[in-house]
């Protein structure tokens, strides 16, 4: 004969499945949906926009570096040039 015990182990054994299965479904959901959101975001004309005028921004500076590097280094050549006249 089954006891009460065996009958209350496989109930809770069957709410911890159901449980767990929840928990997995509504974090699948929850980052789907994050997910979908980030995408949204990303997509928008107001984010393409940034990211382009960082860009140019980044695009910028590396060039007004070079052009200060290049003027330095001819700077530096001129004066190694009259330092041997």
């Amino acid at each position: 004969m089954t006891t009460p015990f065996f009958f209350l182990h496989t109930i809770r054994r069957q709410q911890e499945a159901v449980l767990k299965l929840l928990e997995e479904e509504t974090a699948r959901r929850l980052e789907e949906s994050i997910r979908k959101n980030v995408e949204e975001k990303l997509n928008s004309e107001e984010v393409q926009l940034e990211i382009e005028r960082r860009v140019e921004q980044g695009r910028k500076k590396l060039f007004d570096d070079v052009e200060s590097q290049l003027h330095k280094e001819k700077e530096a050549a001129l004066a190694e040039e009259r330092r041997k006249e």
